[in-house]
């Protein structure tokens, strides 16, 4: 009994301390001079009162229009309605069990693993472009290249995505038209399912981000002179400087990166719903493109609950791909 009563109050001890803990990081309180009366004192003062007026426009803004639609819709997932029944009816997991045997869902997953392994793989271009800017030791010639860089970022990327439908076009596009006078035939870039993901795919080129870039550079930015030139004395190569020293030191804005990346990847469907059409719909339809067109059908009714469904599907299916990498990633620094 006493055995109990003893483990019992290690318990409490520790969750005082976890709590304690937790208390001293959020108000920013020295974890030796914590006490009661400085914790009354943080969280009733002037100071404080007037930060929760300038943050509370935020939170509310995240409580109304992210957190709210997103429990809401947790909960809708396990009912089912449409435009034809507009009355929600309560189906427990059968809304989970019609997407697992969906063939079209099936389907779906082949070209979402297609898009992600090779968002992955066109990760390296932007690392490559940081380093090689990195590099570059006159201060006027990075400043002019990050100008460049970020010229890009003034266009919106849809008129990217409608630049590339007009010269791919299979009638009218300029690559098209090209081939056509070199004596080759016309690509069915838009039209044929076999090329539409590789044609999305490739219409990235040069497969380099702004924002991206930029994150990985100031990463790179933040280290300390003298690790490259203790670097630089040791007799580092260019090669192993990259693999063993800069890729290695960017390994935090690589998580940042991954989060974006994975969910891109996998709930994302804006550039395919672009690029779509009927005769494309086997090589297109993406999970994310499904659900959309669950919730927006453009014939017949709408699938709302299976919409709901697949939205926290895929929501659970990215959290869990980011939490790997960012385990993975944490392992190998």
């Amino acid at each position: 009994m006493s055995n109990n009563r003893k483990q019992s109050a290690e318990k409490m001890t520790l969750r005082k301390k976890v709590w304690r803990e937790i208390i001293c990081v959020v108000l920013d309180v020295n974890h030796d001079e914590y006490s009661r009366k400085l914790r009354y004192n943080k969280i009733f003062s002037k100071a404080a009162f007037i930060g929760f007026l300038f943050a509370l426009p935020a939170v509310l803004s995240n409580l109304i229009f992210d957190w709210l639609p997103m429990l809401d819709g947790i909960v809708k997932s396990f009912f089912t309605w449409s435009t034809k029944n507009p009355e929600p009816v309560f189906v427990g997991m059968q809304n989970f069990l019609n997407i697992l045997t969906d063939p079209e869902f099936h389907e779906s997953l082949k070209n979402m693993m297609f898009f992600f392994i090779a968002n992955i793989i066109l990760m390296f271009p932007n690392i490559i472009c940081c380093v090689v800017m990195f590099r570059i030791k006159n201060s006027k010639a990075q400043y002019v290249y990050r100008v460049l860089l970020c010229l890009q970022m003034v266009v919106p990327a849809l008129v990217f995505t409608l630049m590339w439908i007009f010269i791919l076009g299979y009638d009218f596009g300029a690559i098209n038209n090209l081939l056509e006078y070199l004596g080759f035939d016309r690509i069915m870039f838009l039209g044929n399912k076999d090329y539409i993901k590789w044609t999305i795919l490739f219409t990235g080129i040069p497969f380099v981000s702004a924002n991206t870039t930029l994150i990985y550079l100031g990463g790179l930015n933040g280290i300390s002179e003298s690790v490259w030139e203790a670097a630089a004395l040791d007799g580092v190569g260019p090669i192993n400087r990259f693999f063993k020293l800069e890729l290695p030191l960017i390994a935090g804005q690589l998580k940042l990166n991954i989060i974006g990346v994975v969910g891109l990847s996998i709930t994302s469907y804006t550039q395919q719903l672009v690029y779509y059409n009927a005769s494309v719909h086997e090589g297109i339809i993406t999970p994310g493109l499904l659900m959309y067109f669950k919730a927006f059908p453009n014939a017949g009714a709408a699938d709302y609950g299976y919409s709901y469904a697949l939205g926290l599907i895929l929501f659970i299916v990215s959290l869990t791909i980011s939490l790997i990498f960012m385990k993975l990633i944490k392992t190998s620094d």
